[in-house]
């Protein structure tokens, strides 16, 4: 992001809410130093896995999980940051819940709690705004696709009836020296025997 490389990273320590923080180097092997003071998510929010979006106009937003552990039904939301990426510069917006999608299930039977985990957003080869997002189904740890109906990062957002992968989660995408594009995942979701697992993705 113009010529600097970022990490978006999730910390959490004793007395404050998990948070996404934002680390800057001016090369891929690092070394990475804050560049926020704290969280750039809400501090009374558990929140994680944020996660750099550009829009059309060169705007740049968060995009992060709103914690199930907090509010039950976690949340996927957007939150435009400052253009040097150090503080946030506007509201959180809620895009969607993960009881939204057909295909997620509670992860306990007491209580409707359901995950969201892993947004990554992308650009189909349709020319759609669409995002990866974890949760579980009944298949377990899984992957879905929801799509944003306008192309704009405030949605509204739709969901597919179906996870996309099933046995995995927090998936990302990138092309090779060739131009393939790639599906990177952790599999399966049972510590300590994920492994990165890359999977051929059509967009």
């Amino acid at each position: 992001y113009r010529g600097s490389w970022y990490i978006f990273a999730s910390f959490i320590a004793r007395g404050h809410c998990r948070g996404t923080q934002i680390l800057k180097s001016d090369a891929l092997t690092g070394p990475y130093a804050p560049i926020s003071e704290g969280p750039v998510t809400p501090r009374d929010w558990e929140c994680l896995d944020g996660t750099l979006y550009v829009d059309e106009k060169g705007k740049p937003w968060i995009v992060f999980c709103h914690e199930w552990v907090q509010i039950h039904d976690g949340e996927i939301c957007a939150m435009p940051l400052t253009e040097d990426l150090t503080a946030s510069a506007g509201e959180p917006e809620v895009l969607f819940r993960a009881s939204e999608a057909p295909w997620v299930v509670s992860i306990s039977k007491k209580v409707g709690n359901f995950v969201t985990d892993g947004p990554f957003l992308y650009r189909g080869s349709d020319g759609k705004l669409k995002m990866l997002w974890s949760s579980f189904s009944t298949g377990d740890y899984a992957i879905g696709v929801a799509e944003s109906t306008t192309g704009s990062i405030l949605g509204p957002w739709g969901q597919t009836e179906k996870p996309e992968v099933e046995n995995g989660g927090h998936g990302m995408l990138f092309e090779d020296f060739e131009g393939k594009t790639w599906l990177s995942i952790h599999s399966p979701n049972a510590s300590p025997r994920e492994r990165l697992l890359l999977v051929p993705f059509l967009k």
